[in-house]
């Protein structure tokens, strides 16, 4: 798996954001999973970006 995939958890914490708020912002922005493995979302760093972008 590409290095700059990583789990919406883990965007917020690298991003400085609530977890709550950024999973809504992904759910609002209608963002979807760049790559999924078995239940476990993975979303690339521009798809982080937007997702913060919408937060505000």
């Amino acid at each position: 798996m590409a290095d700059d995939l990583k789990t919406a958890v883990n965007w917020a914490k690298e991003l400085g954001v609530p977890e709550k708020k950024f999973k809504d912002a992904l759910k609002a922005a209608g963002i979807a999973p760049d790559a999924k493995k078995g239940v476990c979302a993975y979303y690339s760093q521009a798809s982080a970006e937007k997702a913060k972008k919408a937060l505000g």
